[in-house]
Order: structure tokens, then sequence, then C-alpha cells
């Protein structure tokens, strides 16, 4: 079989294995609550989506002990809207941290917390996560590309 015939094959093959592109990126917005009660409680209201604006539905969310991110503090799931709430302890000052993920993706906030409770203006992302290392797309080509050289070369040996 000539490298002619098998080209328009190896063309379908490059062509059908491009996938298309998805939202990877992880944003999450918040809006603190502070309750009148005797505690002066506050409660940090997060809504994490993907960047095309789908919510991050089932995320996994652990909210770890200020300055210690290896003892989770409270940890739950996100909502249908990609939705979750917490309340923070004023009688743990320091720096807690928020860890969304999901299937590789995810958003980390710093939520700093004194004993009037949390100061919005100092909450950070400190870092989104994203486990895919590149769109699939590239694999169809690769092949293809792997393809015809093999073909190439095995004809000129083969000559």
């Amino acid at each position: 079989m000539t490298l002619r015939r098998l080209t328009p094959f190896v063309v379908f093959g490059m062509l059908a294995a491009t996938g298309s592109a998805s939202a990877h990126m992880i944003e999450t917005n918040y809006v603190l609550d502070r309750l009148s009660n005797a505690e002066s409680q506050s409660v940090l209201n997060m809504q994490s989506t993907y960047s095309n604006g789908a919510p991050l539905k089932g995320a996994k969310v652990n909210v770890y002990s200020p300055n210690k991110t290896v003892t989770t503090w409270t940890q739950g799931v996100t909502d249908s809207e990609g939705r979750f709430s917490f309340s923070t302890n004023q009688a743990l000052p320091g720096a807690s941290e928020g860890a969304i993920e999901q299937q590789g993706h995810g958003d980390i906030l710093t939520v700093p917390v004194d004993e009037a409770g949390v100061m919005p203006e100092l909450i950070s992302d400190v870092s989104d996560t994203d486990i895919h290392y590149g769109n699939t797309a590239y694999l169809g080509w690769a092949l293809s590309l792997g393809s015809l050289l093999t073909l190439g070369l095995w004809r000129r040996f083969k000559a």
C-alpha cells in the first residue's frame, strides 16, 4: 500500500481525533455574612464555577484550621450551584485555607480571621489547580504524524 493511498485516512484521523476545548479554570466568589448573635459569628458563603460559568457541582471542600494546613477544621461538598458555606471561629485567629477540589480541578482561598471575625479585604485566591496537562486534540495530530513518518521510513528501507 502506498503512502498516497493512506493520506486520506491519516488526514481523516487527524480531523476526527481533535476534541473541543473545555473549561478548566475554577473561579470562586464569596460573600461574608456577619450574624448579629452573641458571638458576632461570620459566615463565609462561597460559590465555585468553571471559567465558562458552569457550577462546580459536588466538589469536595476542606477548610483547614488557622495556620495548620494539615488539620481539617470543617469539610463538605458544594451543592448543585457550586455553593458552600462555613462559619469561622474567632477564638482561633490566623489564616484558614479553604480548598475546593473536584477531579483535578480546584481553588484554594486564604481566609484571614482575627478576634473580630473574617477580614474580607484580605481574603486571597492562593492558587488554581488543574491536573489536565493539555488538550487531547494534539494526540490525533501526533499519532498521524508518527504514522506518516513510520510509513515513509518503512517505504524508504524497503526499496
